[in-house]
């Protein structure tokens, strides 16, 4: 027979693992074996120990009043390149906005008749002729005005997001980068 727990075996010829071997072996002779007799099972954190077990789960009350869990991170660098995509983005939202609020507010000044009060007013005040700046209050150069201003915001606003990352960075490396404590509720 190939098997070694047959009838006529003792304890000691049994197939296990080496930590209860060694075991058994300490509790028959009274002594503890030697180091190179150890063999598994004798190491901090062995299963022979318990560390296999899983942890005593805690009652729900011991975790509400532990709290929420923190955690500090430093932010120490921030990517030029992506700081310069997202404030060209950003930007370009600005300037689209800046567009079309032009257009609503020329349309709305123009619905209540505002152009035409002060262009009547100025040919009151200039002998009847219209005054030579009223032509610049048109709706399509109003337009173009707006355009021009969206596209200088858009320049200057993605050139002070990257110029602002890269100064980032460069007292971060002096002084350690920002600090943020993060909580988990």
């Amino acid at each position: 027979m190939t098997s070694s727990t047959s009838k006529g075996t003792s304890p000691d010829e049994t197939s296990s693992l080496p930590a209860f071997q060694e075991k058994g072996k300490a509790d028959r002779t009274g002594s503890a074996p030697s180091p190179s007799e150890a063999g598994l099972g004798r190491g901090k954190g062995s299963a022979g120990k318990g560390a296999s077990r899983s942890p005593v789960k805690k009652p729900a009350g011991d975790a509400e009043r532990r709290g929420p869990r923190r955690v500090r991170l430093t932010l120490a660098r921030i990517d030029p390149f992506s700081v310069m995509k997202l404030s060209f983005l950003v930007a370009l939202a600005i300037g689209l906005a800046t567009v079309v609020a032009v257009v609503l507010l020329w349309n709305l000044v123009d619905a209540i008749g505002l152009w035409a009060q002060i262009d009547q007013l100025g040919k009151d005040l200039n002998g009847g002729d219209a005054l030579p700046f009223m032509d610049f209050f048109s709706f399509s150069k109003f337009v173009s005005y707006g355009t021009v201003v969206a596209v200088v915001n858009v320049v200057i606003i993605t050139a002070l997001g990257t110029l602002l990352a890269f100064l980032y960075n460069l007292v971060a490396a002096l002084l350690g980068g920002l600090k943020f404590t993060f909580t988990d509720d």
